[in-house]
């Protein structure tokens, strides 16, 4: 790293209407440095970033690349700037192959007639994955047969075809499991020591082990850049939120001793086999494993049995037959996807609609809805969850990814469920809005509400759970309970070792 700069925004400004979005803010980007953007939702990172892309234009302020002033940047004068991006939403085309997908655009033809040399393509993307990231890739396969992480190495990959200045990861781990996430790491780190990086995350373990430099933003202001040097979690989460955060997960009453849900024997196609628990009311338990393990399966299996070729389900005193998504609903139960964007809201949709969708017959006689009710409803669930959100009628799409979470619960809060299932449920959440949303969860469960996490974050599955449940390979091999929860056992048996821990199926 050299004292240099390949990236200056200085005193960027950027107005909605009715929201000042950044003011003021400055960022500095060494050569060759690996610097951390940090900050809560809605601070105004995103922001940032599309205007570097050529997305959004400021409304002030100066924007420098390798010293040389930039007065209009688009995408396509960004790429010639040598800035890549690698997003967290995977931009794909799924059904081209890995050879194709490096190579789109730029594919090597031969013959006058320029067809495709398909051999050279798939032989030259299989060396260069492995010459640039020391991966190893088949050419040929399908995008979408690969995983998140192979995806995000492909498109890694191409970026480096354009031997890039500067590359931004926005959010990259948030939904790879570790071993792929411990990958990607040393990938960073080898490409930190030739071209400038900015990696944006809400995991600052992340953001410490990778960042030589970190800034970070608060309501659209720039707070400080700090050295990474000596800093832990606790000094940045108190310059991101301004407080010190002594207590993270809050401590939690025993559960009701009812039994609220059993599974017996549940076995689905190809994906797990012979699966039983109980969980009583009030019970928080969180399922877990290695991404093919089952635990996501599992956790949509109880919502819906499409796939679901023996066992059995029973709820709140009723056994299940059969389970689809709108009888869930109607029996009390919740699903809160991992992709809120695409599957927990409708982005174009207001915050009342999105809060009330769920349950509309509370808001309605008659098939007329009655908007009085409708608002308050949502007025309520709003001040209970701390939906930050400048009116009811804002499109919930433009909220950050914490309060979207938030409208993700709400809906079903709403709905008054008796079992909530969440999928990943702080993902790409900053640290504030996680510790508000612990609370949320931990406020249902005394009310007797059953909470099943299906998770990979061990450190919150530990904080929150009454028990974990470790699957491998479609079963569940391990059972950790209250203070028997150690993360290293729990990694250990996540990655089809054996703990101390005793499992108990039930």
């Amino acid at each position: 790293m050299d004292d240099s700069y390949v990236l200056e925004m200085l005193n960027i400004r950027k107005e909605f209407p009715g929201v000042k979005a950044l003011e003021d803010v400055t960022l500095q980007v060494k050569n060759r440095e690996i610097h951390g953007i940090v900050g809560e939702n809605g601070a105004g990172k995103s922001t940032l970033m599309k205007i570097l892309a050529g997305i959004y234009e400021q409304d002030t302020g100066e924007i420098k690349i390798n010293g040389q002033c930039q007065k209009h940047l688009t995408t396509k004068s960004v790429e010639k700037l040598k800035i890549h991006f690698i997003h967290q939403e995977r931009y794909i085309v799924p059904h081209l192959t890995v050879a194709e997908s490096l190579f789109l655009g730029i594919e090597p033809a031969y013959s006058p007639l320029k067809l495709l040399n398909r051999k050279f393509m798939v032989k030259e993307s299989e060396r260069l994955l492995k010459e640039k990231l020391g991966v190893t890739i088949q050419g040929n396969r399908l995008m979408w047969n690969l995983t998140v992480g192979e995806q995000q190495l492909v498109q890694i990959c191409r970026a480096l075809l354009n031997e890039p200045k500067l590359i931004v990861f926005d959010e990259p781990t948030a939904v790879l499991p570790k071993y792929e996430a411990d990958r990607l790491f040393q990938i960073i780190k080898e490409l930190g020591k030739n071209i400038s990086i900015i990696y944006i995350s809400h995991y600052l373990r992340e953001v410490l082990e990778l960042c030589d430099r970190i800034t970070v933003l608060k309501n659209g202001k720039k707070v400080r850049t700090l050295e990474s040097g000596g800093l832990n979690v606790e000094d940045i989460v108190k310059v991101m939120t301004g407080k010190d955060i002594k207590r993270r997960y809050p401590s939690k009453k025993m559960p009701q001793n009812k039994v609220l849900l059993e599974i017996k024997d549940l076995t689905h196609i190809k994906v797990f086999k012979n699966i039983s628990f109980k969980m009583n009311k009030g019970e928080i338990i969180a399922i877990t494993g290695l991404m093919g393990s089952g635990h996501i399966e599992l956790g949509r299996a109880i919502y819906d049995t499409s796939g679901v070729v023996s066992g059995s389900i029973e709820f709140n005193g009723r056994k299940l037959l059969q389970n689809r998504p709108e009888t869930a609903v109607q029996l009390g139960m919740a699903y809160v996807p991992q992709d809120r964007r695409k599957l927990g809201i409708i982005q174009n949709m207001s915050v009342c609609h999105n809060i009330t969708i769920s349950n509309l017959k509370s808001v309605s006689r008659k098939g007329i809805v009655n908007t009085l009710e409708e608002n308050t409803r949502a007025k309520n669930i709003i001040e209970k969850l701390g939906i930050k959100t400048s009116g009811q009628e804002t499109s919930a799409g433009l909220l950050s990814g914490g309060n979207q979470q938030k409208v993700a619960i709400g809906k079903w809060m709403n709905s008054e469920s008796k079992l909530y299932i969440f999928n990943e449920l702080t993902s790409g959440v900053d640290i504030g809005a996680k510790i508000e949303i612990y609370s949320i969860i931990n406020k249902m469960a005394e009310q007797g509400a059953g909470i099943i996490l299906i998770s990979q974050d061990i450190q919150e599955m530990v904080g929150l759970s009454d028990r974990i449940l470790v699957m491998y390979r479609g079963e569940i091999v391990d059972e950790f309970i209250g203070g028997n929860m150690n993360t290293n056992e729990i990694f250990v048996s996540m990655m089809g070792g054996k703990s101390d821990a005793v499992v108990n199926g039930a």
